[in-house]
């Protein structure tokens, strides 16, 4: 009698834990409900001057969780992509849903970076979320971040020519303008005619070797090609501040101021 209670005690704790088993079971999540819901924003960057930017720069946009006030934000999303052309620009934010929720106040801000120069900032709060959603791409307005630029590089820069000896260069036709390569090449125009040729740097000096021309004649701006010539046969050292070149001559005197300009 004894043996048959201890059998029925085990088969009734063999049955409770199987039970016990099959409900845990159950209660776990499926695969399906682990998965992340994850949503778009599309947003549209865009700045209101006409400049144009120079190769190489980036725009970062972020959506941020500012709820909290004197905390760094919570970025829920972001995306970095390099720019070509002008604006506007359009970039998709992913993010989990679950992430955005009732009371709390979100943003999104945008920067254009050039070389870790900060060139436009978004300076207003952005929330995508307080107004009702469109199939419109939610715009956000970048602002130039200050005027001072970064030094551009002598290389792979189109150099418009601004002044020769002080005086303003006065263009009737085409601008005269030089290029650098990277190879020690060289090329442009002088006003009336095209050159090329080499140059050579060390440090801030600068020298051209003899430079080769086209041989046109024309009724306009050879007074400016002359001078340009000139310019370019004295110069002994250069300077970049910021997109502006300077070439002097041998005594330390400016001959020549140079912009550079962008094109799309």
């Amino acid at each position: 009698m004894s043996l048959q209670k201890s059998s029925l005690g085990c088969l009734a704790l063999l049955t409770a834990s199987i039970a016990l088993s099959g409900c845990t079971q159950e209660q776990t999540p499926d695969n399906a409900t682990e998965q992340k819901r994850m949503a778009t924003l599309n947003t549209q960057v865009t700045y209101l001057d006409r400049s144009m930017l120079r190769s190489g720069s980036v725009l970062t946009v972020k959506l941020s969780d500012v709820s909290k006030m004197d905390v760094k934000a919570d970025v829920i999303s972001e995306q970095t992509i390099e720019l070509n052309g002008g604006p506007p620009y359009d970039v998709s934010l992913q993010y989990e849903q679950s992430k955005i929720k009732a009371g709390h106040r979100y943003s999104v801000s945008a920067r254009i970076e050039n070389q870790g120069q900060l060139l436009y900032i978004s300076t207003t709060n952005n929330d995508p979320f307080a107004q009702q959603q469109t199939d419109q791409p939610y715009e956000v307005v970048v602002s130039k971040a200050s005027a001072t630029k970064p030094d551009v590089t002598l290389t792979n820069t189109y150099w418009k020519a601004v002044s020769f000896n002080g005086e303003a260069v006065e263009v009737k036709t085409k601008e005269p303008f030089i290029q650098f390569k990277a190879d020690g090449t060289t090329h442009g125009f002088l006003g009336c005619n095209n050159f090329t040729g080499s140059y050579e740097i060390s440090e801030q000096a600068l020298t051209f070797n003899p430079l080769a021309s086209t041989q046109k004649m024309c009724t306009e701006q050879m007074d400016v090609e002359s001078t340009m010539s000139a310019v370019l046969d004295t110069a002994a050292e250069f300077a970049i501040k910021g997109e502006t070149l300077t070439m002097k001559d041998a005594a330390g005197e400016v001959t020549a101021t140079f912009q550079a300009t962008y094109f799309n």
